[in-house]
């Protein structure tokens, strides 16, 4: 493959690797699938309104602070011995939460919320709110210190790599159109052994081929049996359910949910109750979809999904039916071992600061908990400090 050519298949989407690497495995079975811990990491672009999610039906701030977009108490889905009820459009979530798979945290944030589309995702993605942020991401810091990781270690469906999975040492890459991929599965050469004059090319060729093996095999999977939105969202939950299932060697997955370039993001300032329909509907489907899946092939015990957003929204509504940037939000979880329910307390509307809601739980207690207790690591190495757990990861 020439490099011009290279450069063409790249900007056709189907594959951005970062720093090729040879092909190690970790936590490998007899057959070669991997049989760890696998996250999965859901961006909801924009910056999601946690009060419109999980409502505190017998808050009267809420109410009058929102006089046309509150969703009434009648409308919300009943959340067992809360005073919250779940978004209509969340119906498929509180099944997950009532078998136990479903998992929402209340108050979600860290210190002056930057309300930013640019500093709040890199705050998120880097696990860091130092001013000068680290230059790769949370988990691709993990990557960087989980030498046995192979380069498809950490898999991004997208057309581009974000900053969560980005790491020094090149163990993850982005695909934007997996079935482009598949058709280097029978052209490109075996990977090849280290050399001291080896092809940077020929390299390349080798990832891009590992990975139409890997895509081609996740194809037989049964995916295609699930209710997945028929989205990009629903696809890339559905190519990730199919990389699981049939033992494919990556550790972690990010999706998007939300497109700047539709008009169906989270950044709501108008129309939010609209445009939640369609999204949390979406996100609930993809989420039953994929945990039956995973279930129905043994996976689900083994995965866990956290979501995470630029930012949460303002209490008061504006004049267009919306709500403008804001500070704490909300974090939904899925697996076979999450800590299911609703956690956190309610928000605390009345003490609003300057129109956002303040944050109770720090973002970073999750990510060391999910560190710890799943990806068995020491949180304290990724973060760069020692951070309090929040439990998400279920102890029993």
């Amino acid at each position: 493959m020439s490099s011009f050519n290279r450069r063409r298949f790249l900007q056709w989407g189907a594959l951005t690797p970062a720093i090729p690497l040879f092909f190690q495995q970790s936590a490998l079975a007899v057959d070669g699938s991997y049989e760890g811990n696998i996250l999965i990491i859901v961006r909801m672009r924009g910056g999601n309104d946690g009060l419109n999610a999980v409502v505190p039906i017998r808050d009267d701030h809420y109410y009058k602070g929102r006089p046309t977009i509150a969703i009434s108490s009648k409308e919300t889905l009943p959340l067992q011995g809360r005073d919250l009820g779940l978004n209509p459009a969340l119906a498929d979530f509180q099944w997950l939460i009532d078998q136990g798979y479903g998992s929402a945290i209340l108050n979600v944030g860290y210190p002056n919320s930057s309300r930013s589309h640019t500093r709040g995702p890199e705050i998120f993605e880097t696990g860091s709110t130092a001013e000068q942020a680290p230059a790769e991401g949370w988990l691709g810091r993990y990557l960087d210190q989980t030498a046995e990781a192979g380069a498809l270690a950490g898999i991004e469906f997208g057309d581009m790599l974000n900053r969560t999975l980005s790491s020094r040492s090149g163990r993850s890459c982005s695909i934007a159109n997996p079935k482009v991929l598949m058709q280097m599965e029978s052209k490109a050469p075996a990977a090849t052994p280290a050399a001291a004059k080896l092809d940077h090319l020929r390299m390349v060729e080798n990832e891009l081929a590992e990975m139409g093996r890997q895509l081609a095999k996740a194809s037989k999977g049964t995916g295609s049996r699930f209710s997945y939105p028929n989205t990009v969202f629903g696809e890339s939950l559905r190519w990730a359910g199919n990389m699981i299932e049939s033992g494919a060697p990556t550790r972690l997955y990010y999706v998007t949910l939300g497109s700047f370039d539709t008009p169906y993001s989270f950044d709501t300032h108008s129309d939010e109750r609209n445009i939640h329909k369609v999204l949390y509907s979406e996100f609930a489907s993809g989420m039953r979809s994929f945990a039956e899946h995973l279930k129905a092939a043994g996976r689900l015990s083994r995965v866990q999904l956290l979501t995470f957003s630029d930012f949460g929204r303002q209490v008061g509504e504006n004049r267009e039916g919306g709500t403008d940037h804001g500070d704490a939000g909300l974090v939904f979880a899925m697996g076979g071992k999450v800590r299911a329910g609703i956690h956190g307390d309610l928000p605390d509307i009345a003490n609003a600061n300057d129109g956002g809601l303040p944050a109770k739980i720090d973002f970073r207690g999750i990510y060391a908990n999910v560190l710890e207790q799943w990806l068995e690591v020491d949180s304290q190495k990724i973060l760069g400090e020692k951070v309090e757990q929040f439990q998400l990861i279920s102890r029993s």
